[in-house]
């Protein structure tokens, strides 16, 4: 578990714009901690091939940019706060990632990870572990871990953070 923060952000697009929620640092707002595995690049998608049976080798498009594969992601989710507050905090995230929280732009989202410095926008919650481990005797906080599974459907647009007055207001992409 890293010590930086993560970042997430609502999105809703209409297949033109995107409509952009406000930015949750998930440790001030529910004491959330995770670092995310973003990968830099991730696999390639397969390439447009013919192959010819009186031919050697084969014809394959390859394309001035290697396009990149669609991505799951598993990322362990650390709650570590008061006890009364731990069950609130964890429905307040999970909603929150759904789309389903009170005032949700929508269940697309945009991540931001100070740990591995990478960030990605198209992304959605697929799952949830309903294992949850809890460890009552850490630092004398309430502890809870479980996984929550991602789809990262755009692999290549970079997300970063916009910083003003020391605090992250928005997520930037282009």
């Amino acid at each position: 578990m890293g010590l930086r923060n993560t970042y997430i952000q609502q999105l809703y697009f209409d297949g033109e714009t995107y409509t952009k929620g406000e930015v949750v640092n998930l440790t001030e707002k529910w004491g959330i901690y995770c670092d995310v595995p973003f990968k830099l690049f991730p696999e390639a998608k397969e390439l447009a091939v013919r192959d010819w049976a009186g031919e050697d080798g084969r014809d394959v498009y390859i394309p001035k940019k290697i396009p990149l594969a669609a991505y799951e992601l598993e990322v362990e989710v650390t709650y570590k706060g008061e006890d009364a507050k731990m069950r609130d905090n964890i429905e307040a995230f999970i909603k929150f990632i759904y789309g389903r929280n009170d005032g949700a732009v929508g269940g697309r989202l945009a991540i931001y990870d100070e740990y591995t410095g990478i960030g990605r926008k198209d992304i959605h919650v697929t799952s949830i572990d309903n294992d949850i481990y809890y460890d009552v005797d850490y630092d004398d906080e309430q502890c809870a871990k479980f996984n929550v599974k991602f789809q990262v459907e755009d692999p290549a647009t970079d997300v970063k953070p916009s910083v003003s007055e020391n605090k992250v207001n928005d997520l930037i992409f282009s």
